[in-house]
């Protein structure tokens, strides 16, 4: 089933709130990327004006001129909110807080964004609710539509009977929750544009080239070493398009689709998205060391021994020169490896955080690579490269600057 991600985050479709008896304009959502039909808008638009009628001392906007649904429309297509636009839309409307909205397609999901505008001081204010909304069963669309509307309000909302809550909205920041039945439980919060991400435990192995790597293996793969690496998180998925549009705005990719991996992007580029995406999130994503990236390639504490990442088999677990037809494929359609990674070996070069430099015989702990050098570390070979250059042990290269079609990444949290 197709479902629709619900997120209030950052500026985007329009509804305006105002206080007790006072009226919920709700306007078309923008479309960011992908093709959103207009029943799907549909959908949530009077999903979400019916929720906000149903909370005591709230209704929706009916607008009947055209010249404020006009005005509503270039509010939204300009993307510039300034506190004197704020005004003037609250004015037109008369309106005393405006949420605005935006769409996006990611698979199959619709990532619909939005915040809450106070006219009069112009502050901006997010519920952080993310909702998972399965569109061919309007009930439950209605129920999550309802959840919604009484997070953006402050209200509490038990199995369809409202209870009018904190009058201060800012109660139901830091909540974030789905509904089960009658029951509200709390899911993670994520940013539409966060990869969704696998724990990896921490633990010891042996980095370079070990005996299932067979003759393949390049000088710079040895000496053979004990590795201990702390425990983190690791994307399932190499940074799409999809998700690299929604931070930065632009897609630099040769090939083009959202659920493809961003490429034709430097590790220059990819510590720019990192630093907008912290700031957006809150978070501390990062590019992961090359010791981790072999750890988690390898299959960390569930290692199989494999030379690939996930099989000895690279036709099952990766896209690479003999079955990619010269191009990107999208993310995670070949098997992951033991932890449930996709695309370690093939599809694209990921960036590593490491200076390159030579190994060490020593057992280290959390290693970081070399203090300073010319290249950045990257991993895991492509769709342009052979077997050989997918194996999880085999090391490559790129200045910070240098960018490919077949150059991406993946990013890593700290737990």
């Amino acid at each position: 089933m197709k479902k629709i991600f619900l997120v209030l985050f950052v500026l985007c479709c329009t509804l305006v709130v105002i206080g007790q008896d006072k009226e919920v304009a709700v306007l078309n959502p923008k479309t960011l990327s992908g093709t959103v039909s207009n029943n799907d808008k549909l959908i949530i638009v009077s999903s979400m004006k019916k929720a906000f009628t149903q909370i005591d001392g709230y209704k929706a906007f009916t607008r009947s001129s055209q010249a404020l649904i006009d005005a509503e429309q270039e509010f939204q297509r300009s993307g510039k909110v300034s506190e004197a636009s704020i005004k003037k839309m609250g004015g037109q409307n008369g309106a005393a807080f405006i949420c605005t909205f935006t769409l996006s397609l990611e698979k199959n999901e619709l990532v619909v964004n939005s915040d809450i505008i106070d006219v009069e001081s112009g502050e901006i204010m997010n519920s952080d609710f993310i909702a998972l909304l399965d569109r061919t069963d309007r009930n439950d669309v209605m129920e999550q539509c309802q959840t919604l509307a009484y997070a953006l309000l402050g209200a509490s909302y038990e199995g369809g009977n409202a209870k009018q809550a904190a009058t201060n909205r800012n109660s139901a920041n830091n909540q974030s929750s789905r509904i089960d039945g009658n029951v509200k439980q709390p899911i993670a919060q994520r940013h539409p544009a966060e990869p969704e991400m696998v724990s990896v435990a921490g633990g010891t192995f042996w980095m370079g080239c070990s005996g299932e790597q067979g003759s393949d293996c390049f000088s710079d793969e040895s000496p053979l070493h004990s590795v201990t690496v702390s425990g983190f998180a690791i994307g399932k998925y190499e940074v799409t398009q999809a998700q690299w549009k929604l931070i930065m705005g632009s897609n630099p990719s040769h090939f083009k689709g959202d659920n493809l991996p961003v490429e034709t992007v430097s590790w220059d580029d990819a510590q720019e998205f990192i630093s907008r995406l912290n700031a957006a999130t809150g978070k501390h994503y990062r590019l992961p060391t090359e010791a981790e990236w072999e750890y988690a390639a390898r299959g960390g504490n569930k290692s199989q021994n494999y030379k690939y990442s996930g099989s000895h088999n690279l036709n099952n677990v990766g896209w690479f020169d003999d079955n990619s037809s010269s191009q990107t494929h999208p993310v995670g359609t070949k098997l992951a490896n033991e932890l449930g990674i996709h695309d370690m070996s093939g599809n694209v070069w990921e960036w590593c955080s490491d200076w390159k430099g030579t190994y060490s015989s020593s057992q280290q702990q959390d290693p970081m690579g070399a203090s300073s050098g010319s290249y950045r570390v990257i991993r895991g070979g492509s769709w342009a490269f052979s077997a050989a250059n997918c194996r999880v042990s085999l090391r490559d290269r790129g200045t910070p600057s240098s960018r490919r079609s077949d150059m991406g990444f993946r990013l890593v949290l700290p737990l």
